[in-house]
């Protein structure tokens, strides 16, 4: 048993993980318990997973990706890439309009006191300090 109660914040993503695998399965096997045989992983852990009651291992997480024709950003991050989840992205946009309003939501700040990625113009010559 742990010592130490896991932070909220742990469980929050550990839930949006399953649920995001569980969507990504939904579309692709519907059967779970079949899922679970071709990873194999007891149907019980699977669904445990997907809950959000346990934790996926890195090795579940590339099976599931590569199983599931997703990309492990997706599965763990939310975020669906260009051409590697155009397919997805469409069948859960349909499914799922939350997603949708979740990707504005990501959208890069405006916000003019962030540091910017992009480096300062060059000085004229008359503003340089001598």
């Amino acid at each position: 048993m742990a010592k130490h109660k896991r932070p909220d914040s742990l469980t929050v993503l550990q839930r949006a993980i399953g649920t995001r695998i569980s969507w990504a399965r939904e579309l692709v096997m519907p059967n779970q318990s079949e899922c679970a045989r071709l990873l194999g992983v007891d149907a019980s852990t699977l669904n445990k997973i997907e809950r959000g009651d346990r934790a996926p291992s890195v090795f579940l997480i590339a099976a599931l990706s590569n199983r599931l024709r997703v990309s492990t950003d997706f599965l763990l991050k939310g975020v669906l890439n260009g051409r590697t989840d155009e397919e997805l992205a469409l069948r859960l946009a349909a499914l799922h309009p939350e997603l949708v309003l979740q990707r504005q939501d990501m959208a890069p700040s405006t916000d003019r006191n962030t540091p910017s990625d992009t480096p300062d113009p060059p000085k004229r010559p008359d503003e340089e300090i001598h």
